[in-house]
């Protein structure tokens, strides 16, 4: 048996690399040969370790100008910074035709998630006026997945900046500006994936889940645009959403839908209590990450999806080089081994991993108690027609 152990000593020197290098390394990166020939992963993992750790000083740049004037507008919002996983860059060559790693806008992504819908639009206003996000007064990028949400349900706002790294090289960063309830809808949908093997993210899965998560994200689309959801008025926020259901067929159905498949069973436990117990499998890792407080610096995560096991090593921010290599040198070791997920988070976020890093450490609290709104809104519209909501 091959052990998924990398010893502290077996580390390698940091090299740098041409642009044609890195398109190299993208095309390797889309030879679906690749695991199959050591020697060129090893050369394709050094170019990518090297290409993500030019993207952490700018990542920095951005969490910077976003610190500037963020929670003035939103006092608990919070930032989480990441780059991108070799998996997922892999996914994306191979989804987008002409698609090169070298022009990839979002090897490092920072994540915004406030109360509201007036407060993404409040963020994004401020930079829209950062000449960071412009080439000749356009745009660099700019998708509002909020008003045109991707066909499986994603709602985000994107957009994307210029920084330089410490070699004055231009970066590319993606910002994401979301809200709360937006982002337990993402979460839980990332954790999905993590635990049943599919790829919903990239709207590849099976069609009974795709089509959960799109009904769910119509309906919290409805919700977070009802006045007591900007209110914080729970009670309001009940009556309206099940006045605005029960006037729909179509929204009753969906709300039929959700339902259902929450309860149904998989191996004799119900979808629902099998997204509670991948929950309370990863709130278990942040418990023992936040017990050593590990407040500023990275933490590898190594997390086995079948045995649900949890590995961890923690670096301090002057280790950054160092963590780079370990993440890539893991990323190697496990690239066949399906079981295996690995990440590197940094955790010097605003309110700490588990706000930070909700796709790997969140509970599904948010994500479930809107749930049991819609399953309210299901069993009301069963009743028979001349039931009323309740005043």
């Amino acid at each position: 048996m091959i052990s998924n152990k990398i010893t502290k000593n077996q580390t390698f020197t940091l090299m740098t690399f041409s642009k044609k290098d890195v398109i190299r390394a993208g095309e390797a990166l889309n030879n679906d040969q690749l695991l199959d020939n050591a020697q060129l992963l090893e050369k394709t993992m050094n170019v990518l370790t090297y290409w993500r750790d030019s993207h952490v000083i700018p990542l920095n740049m951005a969490e910077n100008l976003l610190n500037k004037f963020i929670y003035r507008i939103d006092k608990k919002a919070f930032i989480a910074k990441r780059l991108k996983r070799f998996e997922s860059i892999k996914r994306k060559l191979k989804r987008f035709d002409g698609m090169q790693l070298k022009n990839m806008q979002d090897i490092g992504g920072i994540r915004v998630v406030v109360e509201n819908l007036k407060h993404v639009n409040a963020i994004f206003k401020v930079l829209a006026n950062e000449h960071c996000f412009y080439n000749d007064g356009k745009f660099i990028k700019m998708d509002n997945y909020i008003l045109n949400p991707k066909n499986d349900g994603y709602r985000c706002l994107h957009i994307v900046g210029k920084f330089n790294n410490k070699l004055n090289e231009e970066r590319k960063i993606e910002f994401q500006i979301r809200t709360k309830l937006q982002h337990s809808w993402a979460t839980t949908l990332e954790i999905v994936d993590i635990f049943t093997g599919q790829d919903l993210k990239s709207n590849d899965g099976l069609y009974d889940y795709k089509k959960f998560f799109k009904d769910v994200s119509d309906q919290f689309q409805i919700i977070e645009n009802l006045k007591g959801f900007v209110e914080n008025d729970k009670g309001q926020l009940t009556k309206e959403y099940l006045t605005k259901v029960i006037q729909s067929q179509h929204l009753i159905n969906q709300c039929i839908d959700i339902k259902n498949f929450m309860v149904r069973t998989v191996g004799g436990i119900t979808i629902e209590n099998h997204l509670k117990t991948y929950c309370v499998t990863l709130n278990d890792l942040n418990t023992v990450l936040t017990a050593k407080n590990n407040k500023d610096g990275f933490i590898l995560i190594r997390l086995n999806v079948q045995t649900r096991k949890i590995e961890h090593e923690f670096f301090i921010n002057s280790e950054q080089t160092l963590a780079s290599q370990r993440y890539s040198q893991y990323e190697q070791l496990l690239s066949k081994d399906e079981k295996w997920i690995v990440a590197l988070l940094s955790t010097n976020a605003i309110g700490g991993l588990k706000e930070a890093y909700p796709n790997y450490f969140a509970d599904s609290e948010i994500f479930l108690s809107y749930i049991g709104l819609i399953k309210i809104a299901a069993v009301l519209g069963s009743a028979p027609k001349n039931s009323k909501v309740a005043s």
